[in-house]
């Protein structure tokens, strides 16, 4: 089992159930010493680029983290599968877009507060856009779009 910290779209539970294909258990969480951006398609790796142009033509923008001290990204922990979390990373395109990073995610139970190890991505490329990491919308593109496309993803990535 993998404790993974998503952000974006990576935190809403159809998100995740469209990557993994199931229900995973999350808590409310977030992470400190990050800050949450914007990435612009023609900032992101070409390699990765021509895939996402397929998807969406010109108009994809995604949410990553950069290192920033005194940043605060509020997000979900999730409870994974070894394969599920495959999954995760394989759709946040690891090694080739972004990276995997440990970090310390903040959760609090019955008023408690907890930091516990997790797993998430950072982004590969630094040119971004800052925004704000505690109030932002879950979805940069469409809900239905990007839940449908990861849906046809998983569906054609060999287990």
């Amino acid at each position: 089992m993998k404790l993974y910290f998503g952000f974006g779209a990576n935190r809403d539970p159809d998100m995740l159930r469209a990557i993994t294909g199931q229900t995973c258990l999350h808590f409310p969480a977030a992470i400190n010493g990050w800050q949450l951006c914007i990435e612009h398609l023609n900032d992101i790796p070409r390699k990765v680029q021509s895939t996402l142009r397929r998807a969406w033509g010109g108009n994809f923008v995604s949410y990553g983290i950069v290192k920033q001290p005194t940043g605060r990204v509020s997000g979900r922990l999730w409870l994974l599968t070894n394969a599920q979390r495959r999954a995760v990373r394989n759709w946040e395109f690891v090694g080739t877009w972004s990276h995997q990073v440990a970090v310390k995610a903040e959760i609090k139970i019955l008023g408690l507060k907890f930091l516990v190890d997790a797993e998430t991505e950072h982004l590969a490329r630094q040119k971004v856009e800052p925004v704000d990491g505690l109030q932002y919308p879950t979805f940069l593109v469409p809900k239905e779009q990007i839940i449908m496309t990861a849906n046809n993803v998983r569906s054609f990535t060999p287990r």
